[in-house]
């Protein structure tokens, strides 16, 4: 895959024209092709045994020359291929500045849900959910992938998580965030099946001076609201005057089996201390929660702040319906009024099954960077969920309209 903001374009075939030199009169034929008869006359005058010996090598030649432009063929197909696979570039102009929208992938082709990334020192690090559905004997918790330039990404095989809070049973780890503080150290908010009550998970926490980890995880879970389905999927945003947030979803839909209903599934907005980055301060509130057009769930939120208009606008990114279905996407819903809203979404989803000339399922979990521009998701891989790919892309805000 590429990143890089470049327009293949194809350039103007120009016709080849071919001169037949006009007869000397309209009954004259053109002079014969003197080298092509003396070979015939050669071949005819030859005993009739080595006749079909020189036959047979005119026709091994002639064989041996077809292969050899089949192969050049393929090479130049093949090359042309690469280069289609270029993420289609699109241009917008935006107040003060050009911005190049893209996606492209899949930058890491193996199972890397939910993803969240972070730039530290001019360097990408990529964290996704667990890397196996189910509990497996080469489990990695929390899975990192690096790179120098958004393009060329590294597995690194490295567990972030290690070992998950008490209060967990250490499974179904999903969704993680890492968020840098002032003084340099990272936090890393992450969701896991509670111990007691395995059919719902709890927002836990995790700090590390490292960025690669490993992270040491709180004793307690930072959101636990099992009554109401628990909590899932959070991220961290830092306000333009320094005030930091976390944003998760209370995961009603996980009563859904035991109520018979469709419970809510809000996304809920709670102010954390500047200082460590999750005491929380204050109560949650509630930003947007699932309407029928939803499904049974909206989930995975990302939240950023635009100056592209008059005014401050903020973008709440979320997935819609379930990701195991080609109706999971990405969409959006702004605000004019602060961070607490309210958010009005949009009319079209950002990201759906389809887009990308066909080669996304399902997308979902977009993670927008700290820049507001650079974002990393996922996509089913061959029409399925059960693998789900890193993509990454840039976006582009003009006031409350997102384009990719």
């Amino acid at each position: 895959m590429e990143t890089q903001s470049t327009v293949y374009t194809a350039e103007p075939r120009t016709p080849m024209l071919t001169h037949h030199p006009e007869p000397a009169s309209g009954r004259e034929s053109p002079e014969p092709d003197t080298a092509v008869e003396a070979e015939k006359g050669f071949i005819d005058k030859q005993p009739a045994s080595r006749k079909r010996r020189l036959w047979r090598w005119i026709g091994f030649g002639c064989g041996a020359l077809a292969v050899v432009a089949l192969i050049l063929g393929l090479a130049l197909h093949f090359a042309l291929l690469r280069r289609s696979n270029a993420p289609p570039v699109t241009t917008y102009h935006t107040p003060g500045s050009v911005v190049n929208t893209w996606i492209g992938g899949p930058v890491v082709a193996t199972n890397f849900a939910d993803p969240a990334f972070i730039e530290v020192n001019g360097t990408y690090y990529a964290f996704a959910t667990n890397r196996y559905v189910n509990p497996h004997p080469d489990q990695v918790n929390i899975q990192i992938a690096v790179s120098t330039d958004f393009s060329t990404w590294n597995l690194t095989g490295v567990d972030a998580l290690p070992h998950v809070g008490n209060w967990s049973t250490g499974s179904y780890v999903w969704a993680p965030d890492v968020i840098q503080l002032d003084d340099g150290s990272f936090v890393m908010y992450y969701s896991a099946r509670h111990s007691i009550k395995l059919k719902h998970h709890c927002v836990g926490v995790a700090t590390s001076k490292n960025i690669m980890g490993p992270y040491t995880p709180e004793a307690q879970p930072l959101v636990c609201p099992l009554s109401a389905g628990g909590a899932i999927d959070p991220d961290g945003f830092q306000d333009a005057d320094g005030t930091r947030y976390l944003i998760y979803k209370i995961d009603g839909n996980s009563l859904n089996n035991i109520t018979g209903t469709e419970n809510p599934t809000p996304l809920m907005l709670q102010q954390v201390s500047t200082d460590d980055g999750f005491t929380l301060i204050g109560g949650p509130t509630q930003l947007l929660d699932r309407t029928k057009a939803d499904g049974p769930l909206i989930e995975a939120p990302s939240l950023m702040r635009s100056t592209s208009g008059a005014s401050p606008v903020y973008v709440l990114f979320f997935s819609s319906n379930v990701f195991t279905t080609f109706h999971y996407d990405v969409s959006y819903a702004t605000s004019t009024t602060g961070v607490k809203g309210p958010y009005t979404r949009s009319d079209q989803p950002l990201l759906q099954t389809g887009d990308d000339t066909g080669r996304l399922f399902g997308p979902g979990g977009l993670d927008v960077g700290v820049g507001g521009q650079k974002v990393v998701f996922h996509s089913g891989y061959n029409g399925g969920s059960i693998v789900r790919q890193l993509w990454t892309g840039e976006i582009a805000v003009d006031n409350t309209t997102v384009y990719i």
